[in-house]
């Protein structure tokens, strides 16, 4: 084998898998998390800044404690407990399944919102955010990775899961902003 194609091989059993086109009620499992995060988020009182929020470990807890209803966050993993949930079980297979489909559906909003900011933003910030999002892409997979060079055995594919799930959903997230 060349030495290409060889790298090529290590590139691809790096990224972690994602699932397959994520099917409609899983996109509307997570559309329904974000819209009930927004619609809490129009209700709730303005957040606290840094020099209203009590000081201190316990003061930083309540007020994270306070926005975790209404923030776009606590939906990260929304769909995969569904799904852990309604398996009955929490075996490798089913914990790669749950966490990979929940981290197909992050992929497809993270692409979406990415295309849109690009689309608004001007040259030089453009540049600077596709740069932003391949750095991203390598240190996601770096992490991700992780787990199966420490364990080496079976547990490290749900930890692999859950970490490209997770990461790609703070992504999505993330990048949304830029997008609206």
């Amino acid at each position: 084998m060349t030495r290409a194609a060889l790298i090529i091989l290590a590139c691809v059993a790096v990224v972690p898998a994602l699932a397959e086109e994520p099917s409609k009620e899983d996109h509307a499992e997570i559309d329904a998390c974000l819209a009930l995060a927004a619609d809490k988020a129009k209700k709730a009182p303005p957040p606290k800044d840094e020099l209203e929020e009590a000081p201190g470990p316990e003061g930083r807890l309540a007020a994270a404690a306070e926005k975790a209803g209404h923030d776009r966050s606590s939906c990260v993993g929304a769909l995969a407990k569904k799904c852990i949930q309604k398996e009955g079980n929490t075996s490798n297979a089913v914990l790669n399944e749950c966490y990979g489909r929940e981290a197909a559906v992050w992929d497809v909003r993270l692409n979406a919102s990415y295309r849109a900011a690009l689309a608004k933003m001007d040259k030089d910030a453009a540049d600077n955010l596709r740069k932003t999002q391949r750095a991203w892409i390598a240190w996601r997979d770096a992490t991700c990775r992780q787990p199966e060079v420490t364990f080496k055995g079976t547990m490290a594919g749900p930890m692999q899961e859950w970490c490209a799930m997770d990461l790609t959903a703070r992504q999505a997230l993330w990048m949304a902003g830029w997008a609206d």
